[in-house]
């Protein structure tokens, strides 16, 4: 977001209030497209995509609106309904605790296998006039479970308790028109940061997994969708299932993955909303990488914080890790941002970097944020 200022192609900047405000940051938004010369609207964010979906009746006259209806979207945002819908749908999800008290909370911290994860229901809350955001993450212990789980609470009512998964992380991205699939690209994630769940930082496009698909078409039907989605699974590597974990109804970060192998879903979307259709795009360049170097930076700083205080840094695994982190070039390799006929955004993606690694040391138990984070 905040690099593409620097981007060449970069025409104008209109402030808004805070989006904390969403009745305020709607009527803005209201305003501008009522008074500007625009053809399309792209919600970026969920604290920009829940405000306007909420006012689309206010907004739409004035300006396209590819998104699916405000219900489909609090569906995705809101992982219990998430989940809810999976089942109703037949797709695999991890095992999940549904808590409601206190009594049954300490029942599960005693009968549930660790670590596990504990996830806040929503990724932002609005209170008042702030709003609030939380990732989730392990914990290893009942104690820890409870303490943690009373915490996400306070601000984030009723968080999910999730079994922990191992495997590798698949990406969906789709696009879909009135309930109609219109594009396909599957991503694997290579390795994310945080570690313990986080944004993608290397992804590589790879053939679309028939099960996959049948569950995005599943869940998308389902919802009535329209415009794009990232539907996420973790490939369970004790019996090869791809299970749910989310639903993205907004633009997600590996998003110019596929549009470098060949699905680009934000000139598919614009097309698809000025002419009411566009042609289905299905096959696209498997084996293209994208890496987003000041993540992937992070991402291996978090790897050996640890290890390098003991033998485990020598072990053949992990200079395995390291030897493949530092191949900076390899076929079909591209970095995030990297443009040479539009450089800016790059270099100051780049330098970040020191930033980025100042608030990791200072924040040793990220992916924890405090108890809320203020927008």
């Amino acid at each position: 977001m905040y690099a593409s200022r620097f981007s060449k192609y970069f025409q104008k900047q209109l402030l808004v209030p805070s989006t904390s405000l969403k009745e305020e940051y709607a009527r803005m938004v209201e305003k501008i497209v009522k008074n500007g010369k625009f053809d399309v609207l792209f919600p970026i964010f969920e604290w920009s995509l829940i405000p306007i979906s909420e006012n689309v009746d206010r907004i739409s006259p004035y300006v396209k609106l590819p998104i699916a209806s405000h219900k489909s979207i609090l569906k995705c945002f809101d992982k219990l309904s998430t989940m809810k819908l999976a089942i109703e749908c037949g797709v695999p999800i991890p095992k999940t605790y549904f808590v409601c008290d206190s009594a049954e909370m300490k029942k599960i911290s005693e009968e549930t296998t660790y670590p596990c994860v504990v996830k806040p229901r929503w990724s932002m809350v609005w209170q008042t006039d702030r709003a609030f955001h939380r990732r989730g993450g392990f914990v290893k212990s009942p104690g820890e479970l409870v303490a943690t789980y009373n915490s996400i609470h306070q601000y984030f009512p009723y968080p999910l308790i999730q079994e922990y998964v191992p495997g590798t992380n698949y990406s969906v991205a789709t696009m879909y028109n009135r309930g109609k699939p219109r594009a396909f690209c599957c991503i694997k994630v290579q390795r994310a940061w945080p570690i313990t769940g986080g944004n993608s930082c290397f992804r590589e496009t790879v053939p679309l997994d028939s099960k996959m698909k049948t569950y995005s078409e599943r869940l998308l039907k389902a919802l009535d969708w329209h415009g794009i989605a990232e539907v996420e699974f973790r490939l369970d590597s004790r019996d090869n299932t791809p299970k749910l974990m989310e639903i993205n109804p907004r633009f997600w970060g590996s998003l110019c993955v596929a549009v470098k192998a060949g699905v680009d879903l934000p000139y598919l979307l614009y097309r698809m909303s000025m002419d009411g259709d566009t042609k289905s795009t299905f096959s696209y360049k498997t084996g293209v990488k994208g890496r987003y170097l000041e993540q992937d930076f992070l991402y291996i700083i978090s790897t050996f914080k640890d290890a390098l205080s003991n033998s485990s840094f020598w072990s053949r695994k992990s200079l395995k890790l390291l030897a493949s982190w530092l191949r900076f070039y390899e076929p079909g390799l591209f970095y995030d941002f990297l443009n040479v006929d539009d450089p800016l955004p790059f270099m100051f993606s780049s330098a970040l970097l020191p930033l980025g690694l100042a608030r990791f040391l200072r924040q040793q138990d990220y992916p924890w944020a405090p108890p809320g984070v203020s927008f």
